[in-house]
C-alpha cells in the first residue's frame, strides 16, 4: 500500500484525517471538502506526525486501530511533542470499527473530543465535526480575551469600548501581514501598535527576539523617505560613500510602524505598494531584489477615503493596508475611563500626589477633549506641577479644581450661565427690561449697551487691567477697546 500525504491549503478550517484504509479517507475527504473545509489526509501515523510538524490544524479525525501505532498511542505522542496550550486543547475525534467500551473510556481519559463507531451516519458525523470546530473557535476567542486582559500595554480603561478594542488587538496580533490603525490625533495609535508588537513577540508565551521600528513619515523630508526606508548603495547619489541599510532591513522579521501614512508622497506610495505585493524591494541605486519578511503596521489620523477620492492616496495601496483596520476611539466616546486614566497619569507624574478630588473629576468628565487621551495626559501633568508647588506640609495631596487649567472651567461656566438664562435670572432680566422700556422708553439696543458698559467698567476696576478684564469676559483686547471707545 502506497502512503499518501496531501497538504491542506487556504484559510478555511483545517482538518487532518488519519486512517489506513484509502477508501474511507477518500469518501470522508470528499464529504468534508464539499462542506467547505480544507482537508489533509495521511494513511499512517508517521505521515500525520510529519504533517503536524509543518502545519496547524483546527481538528484531527483518526482511526483507532492502525498498523504500527494506534490512534490512542498517536494522541499520547502528539500531546507530549506539542506542549503549547492550543495543541493540548486541539479537538480529536476517534473512529473505530469495534464498539469497545474500554477503548472509549480510555479515549475520553486522554482528552478526546468524541468517539464514533464505524459504520456511522454521515449527517451525524458532520454534526460532530461542526461541534468540535465550534469548540476550538470558542477556545481561540477565550484565549484572545485572556491575552487582552493580561497584555494591555499602555492602553488603560475598563469601558466596553476599550475592552472590545483590546480583544480585537489580541485576535489579530499573532497572524497578520499588514494592519492599518486609524483614529483622531491623541487617541493612542502608537500605543496600539506597540501592544500588537508585544503580543506578536510573545507567541504562546515564548519571546521572539524581533525588533519594533517606529517611523514618523511626516517628520522625514520628502527627498529622504526612500533612502530611509529602503537604504542605498555606495555611489547611489552624491555623498553616498558607503552602503546603508534601510529601516525595513533593520526591522528584519519584526515589525515596522509607519506613522502618518497619509503623508507618504505619491512616488513612495507606488514603491510601498510593490513591497506589499512582491514582498521585496530595491535599495536606492541597486538592481538587486531584497526579500522582505517584515510585518507592516501603518497609522494615520487622516480619512484615507477622502484622500483616495481626491487622488492624493492610491486606492490599491489603501486596500492593501486596510486588510485589518483597528479604529482607535476618541476619548469623548468612553468618558467613563477618565478617572482611571487620570489616576494612572498622576502616578506617572507625581510621587507626592495620591488622589484627585470629586469636583476635579467632575470637571474633567464634562470636557470633550479635542486632543483626546494625550490632552488629558497634558492636563494631568500640569495639574501635578501646580499642586506639588502649593503644599509645603509634606502631607499627601490631591488634585483639586484650582490645579486645572482655566479652559476646563469655561465650558462649565458657560453651561451654568446658559442654564441660568433659561431659569430665574433670565426672568429677572426680562422683568427689568420691561420696566425700563415702559417707564423710560428704553429701547433694547440701548438696554444692551448700558448693561455692556456697566459690566465692562466694573470688571476693569476689579481686575485693574484691561487685558485681564478682556480675558475674564471672553473678549479680545481689540473688542474691549471698541466697547470702551463707545463709552463717555
Amino acid at each position: 500500500m502506497n502512503e499518501r500525504f496531501i497538504a491542506a491549503s487556504g484559510s478555511k478550517k483545517k482538518i487532518l484525517l488519519i486512517d489506513d484504509e484509502k477508501s474511507i479517507l477518500d469518501s470522508l475527504k470528499m464529504m468534508l471538502t464539499f462542506e467547505g473545509y480544507d482537508v489533509a489526509v495521511a494513511e499512517s501515523v508517521n505521515l500525520a506526525i510529519k504533517f503536524l510538524e509543518e502545519e496547524d490544524f483546527n481538528l484531527i479525525v483518526s482511526d483507532v486501530r492502525m498498523p504500527g501505532i494506534s490512534g490512542l498511542d498517536f494522541i499520547e505522542l502528539f500531546k507530549k511533542a506539542r506542549q503549547d496550550l492550543s495543541s493540548k486543547l486541539l479537538p480529536i475525534i476517534l473512529m473505530t470499527a469495534y464498539s469497545d467500551v474500554k477503548t472509549g473510556v480510555e479515549a475520553i481519559k486522554q482528552g478526546v473530543f468524541d468517539y464514533i463507531t464505524k459504520p456511522f451516519d454521515n449527517e451525524e458525523f458532520k454534526i460532530i465535526v461542526k461541534r468540535a470546530l465550534d469548540y476550538f473557535k470558542a477556545f481561540e476567542e477565550l484565549n484572545a480575551i485572556k491575552s487582552a486582559e493580561t497584555i494591555r500595554g499602555e492602553i488603560k480603561g475598563e469601558s466596553k469600548i476599550i475592552k472590545n478594542l483590546l480583544n480585537e488587538i489580541a485576535r489579530v496580533s499573532l497572524n497578520f501581514n499588514t494592519i492599518l490603525i486609524t483614529g483622531e490625533s491623541g487617541t493612542g495609535k502608537e500605543l496600539a501598535a506597540r501592544l500588537i508588537y508585544e503580543i506578536y513577540s510573545k507567541d504562546n508565551g515564548t519571546p521572539k527576539n524581533v525588533p519594533f521600528v517606529p517611523v514618523n513619515l511626516a517628520a522625514i523630508p520628502e527627498n529622504l523617505v526612500e533612502s530611509e526606508l529602503f537604504g542605498y548603495v555606495k555611489g547611489a547619489f552624491t555623498g553616498a560613500e558607503t552602503n546603508k541599510p534601510g529601516l525595513i532591513q533593520y526591522a528584519g522579521n519584526g515589525i515596522i510602524f509607519l506613522d502618518e501614512i497619509g503623508d507618504l508622497p505619491p512616488p513612495l506610495q507606488v514603491k510601498l505598494l510593490r513591497v506589499l505585493q512582491e514582498k521585496s524591494y530595491r535599495k536606492l541605486g541597486s538592481n538587486k531584489e531584497e526579500f522582505m519578511a517584515t510585518k507592516i503596521i501603518a497609522a494615520t489620523n487622516k480619512d484615507l477615503n477622502i484622500l483616495v477620492s481626491s487622488g492624493k492616496f492610491r486606492d490599491d495601496l489603501y486596500f492593501r493596508l486596510n486588510r485589518v483596520n483597528i479604529k482607535m476611539p476618541p476619548l469623548r466616546e468612553h468618558k467613563e475611563d477618565i478617572p482611571i486614566l487620570a489616576s494612572y497619569f498622576i502616578k506617572r507624574f507625581s510621587k507626592s500626589i495620591n488622589s484627585i478630588s470629586p469636583e476635579a473629576v467632575s470637571l474633567l468628565m464634562d470636557y470633550d477633549y479635542p486632543g483626546n487621551v494625550r490632552e488629558l495626559e497634558n492636563i494631568t501633568e500640569r495639574a501635578c506641577i501646580y499642586c506639588e508647588g502649593g503644599d509645603k506640609t509634606g502631607s499627601p495631596k490631591e488634585i483639586g479644581e484650582n490645579c486645572l487649567p482655566d479652559y476646563i472651567f469655561k465650558k462649565d461656566n458657560n453651561k451654568k450661565i446658559n442654564n441660568d438664562f433659561e431659569g430665574e435670572y433670565f426672568a429677572k432680566i426680562i422683568e427689568i427690561f420691561d420696566r425700563l422700556n415702559h417707564e423710560k422708553k428704553l429701547s433694547l439696543p440701548d438696554f444692551i449697551k448700558n448693561i455692556e458698559k456697566i459690566i465692562v467698567k466694573n470688571r476693569i476696576k476689579e481686575d485693574n487691567s484691561r487685558l485681564d478684564a478682556a480675558k475674564s469676559l471672553g473678549l479680545s483686547l481689540r473688542s474691549l477697546r471698541y466697547i470702551l471707545s463707545k463709552m463717555d
